[in-house]
């Protein structure tokens, strides 16, 4: 099994990082024995590392993809080996296909002591992965709250403990892995009706919806919302996001809801190959023929939601960070009502990663809320919450990534159906509406009416937003170190760039991001973030860069400003300086470094 480990860990597609472990898995349904063996390797090394009173409750979720129920069994007998070499008794919870949300929502409710959902979220069918989740009471979860993802760094030890098991002879892993048995798995499985669990935890995510929106459920009632046009592409919030929409009240009209078969793209972020259209045109164009107030594209486990308005052209399209400023918006303001009502819950604060547009900041301040800035990844903006409602602060909104994915209120990860009913509850809550334009005028001098009538509220209620000038692009520069192309990045904006800013910006600042804080001195393998941040009176610009953690020389860059015209002359400069710092001589970086 030690050769299939290695092996496994050689392949240049595998990513290994703290949003999860993930490759190319294959059409299945079975695994490759290299795959099983790296399943196998890093449920034991989480398994091990449990904090326990002699037992361990483990949850199981997957998301519809052919391979998925052979890397559960793998999983699954990793689990047992582990809970055997640390000497626990092992009670297994198969929840079956779920999205994120809900199995999240699971290990709180169930009280459960960590778990795995196995999914490669937007990525293609052929993909899997698996995320290891934190549990109730003491847990490996360092910063991290109860059913999220396990911190980075709680993620990082049970990184390097399969990289030591590889390093090894593999006799002691090879022995425990032997004795999981199906027999021992099958009796870990038996311990729990998993059908009943499973109902509880649905219970409890509505319930926790239900209290953090101010909802009562519909029941029997009237669907008096939407109706909401649902597509889950055939992936795991097939049925229940249809049935928590209309839960609330909202009416859902379902399309290419067969469970495991998608009938187009999972990443619907993206241009359709075969149309050359935007892959989420077909969505927009449902909505319009079926007469939704709007879309709702889900990918594969649910934990991302994108919005189109119904229309038969790209303008119906929504930008993923107008959503998440327009949810910064609704949310802040069901708070401001709150706290006028009496419920003060501390001073209002945000949590926003440094790939977020500034608009998102701008909304924030309109309501007077502190905005934190952390490092891309999920679990960085979840932690930050957490630890600043520790801390007195009420946070009821975060927003993570280059794909305007938020975080609401007692929620642990982002959640696609979570935006859908935001879009919902907006047309029907005048007083959210007026809270949010009046706190717009604080920012905005322009006077803005929103029209009544359910099906227009939500079009004016996006295009309330301020203007949002972001734009995000795939770049290459030659394979090297992280830290020495950032210095390069450094180097040739002092240099060639600023010179030609100066007119439009009157200072810069050179930001780096590793995990909750922003860092003045890069550590470890360099790969968080850099920005450079501009400023000119009460204009703001970024631009953000970011090295692939999988391929060598791959990187993302984004461009946002809160002015056109400083738009148009940042998103120039910064493709000059990237390309500058691409034709940087690495030898010459190399001495200088060693320079300094």
């Amino acid at each position: 099994m030690i050769h299939f480990l290695r092996e496994a860990l050689e392949d240049s597609q595998l990513v290994q990082s703290f949003s999860g472990v993930r490759t190319v898995f294959g059409l299945g349904p079975e695994i490759s024995p290299s795959l099983q063996a790296l399943a196998g390797a890093y449920a034991y090394c989480y398994a091990v590392q449990l904090p326990h009173k002699g037992e361990v409750t483990l949850l199981l979720g997957r998301d519809p993809r052919p391979t998925g129920k052979c890397v559960a069994q793998a999983l699954s007998r990793g689990f047992a080996a582990g809970a055997q070499k640390a000497g626990y008794r092992l009670t297994l919870i198969d929840l079956g296909i779920i999205t994120t949300p809900l199995a999240e929502t699971a290990v709180r409710a169930l009280e459960a002591d960590g778990g795995v959902i196995i999914t490669a979220s937007h990525n293609p069918i052929e993909d899997n992965g698996f995320k290891f989740l934190t549990g109730c009471g003491p847990s490996i979860n360092g910063s991290a709250p109860p059913g999220a993802l396990l911190s980075a760094s709680g993620m990082s030890r049970v990184i390097e403990a399969v990289r030591e098991l590889a390093d090894g002879d593999g006799r002691e892993w090879q022995e425990y892995m032997e004795r999981a048995t199906t027999a021992v798995i099958d009796a870990c499985l038996a311990e729990i009706d998993s059908e009943r669990a499973r109902v509880k935890a649905e219970r409890a995510y509505l319930d926790m919806m239900g209290a953090d929106w101010g909802l009562v459920p519909h029941c029997l009632k009237p669907l008096t919302l939407g109706p909401v046009l649902v597509d889950p592409n055939g992936g795991a919030s097939c049925g229940i996001g249809a049935r928590v929409l209309e839960h609330f009240g909202v009416r859902a009209i379902e399309v290419n809801a067969e469970l495991g078969y998608p009938e187009h793209g999972i990443d619907t972020d993206g241009i359709d190959p075969a149309s050359g259209r935007h892959m989420l045109l077909r969505v927009s164009r449902a909505a319009a023929r079926h007469g939704c107030h709007f879309g709702v594209a889900f990918d594969y486990d649910a934990d991302r939601g994108n919005l189109v308005l119904p229309g038969y052209d790209e303008s119906a399209i929504i930008e993923p960070q107008r959503v998440a400023a327009f949810n910064v918006a609704l949310v802040l303001a069901r708070s401001a009502l709150e706290k006028k009502a009496g419920r003060d819950r501390g001073p209002l604060a945000i949590v926003a990663s440094d790939a977020t547009s500034l608009v998102t900041h701008r909304v924030a301040t309109a309501f007077g809320a502190e905005v934190f800035v952390v490092e891309t990844g999920e679990i960085n903006v979840v932690s930050k919450m957490h630890a600043l409602r520790e801390a007195g602060y009420d946070v009821p909104v975060g927003v993570e990534g280059a794909n305007g994915g938020t975080i609401f209120e007692s929620a642990t990860c982002r959640d696609g159906l979570q935006v859908a009913l935001s879009a919902a509850q907006a047309e029907s809550t005048p007083a959210i509406v007026e809270e949010w334009l009046a706190a717009r005028r604080s920012i905005i001098a322009e006077e803005r009416t929103i029209p009544t009538q359910p099906g227009l509220v939500l079009p004016a209620l996006l295009a309330s937003i301020p203007g949002i000038h972001n734009v995000a692009h795939k770049l290459t520069a030659p394979a090297m170190p992280q830290g020495e192309f950032k210095r390069a990045l450094e180097r040739c904006f002092t240099e060639l760039i600023w010179p030609r800013l100066r007119s439009h910006f009157d200072t810069y600042e050179f930001q780096n991001f590793e995990g909750l804080n922003m860092v003045s001195q890069r550590t470890g393998d360099e790969s968080g973030a850099w920005r450079v941040y501009l400023r000119a009176a009460e204009r703001e610009a970024f631009v953000f860069v970011r090295g692939s953690r999988t391929e060598a020389g791959v990187w993302r860059m984004i461009v946002d400003a809160e002015n056109a015209q400083d738009f148009a002359v940042l998103g120039a400069a910064a493709r000059a300086m990237f390309a500058a710092a691409a034709e940087a001589d690495p030898k010459r970086v190399e001495a200088e470094k060693s320079i300094s």
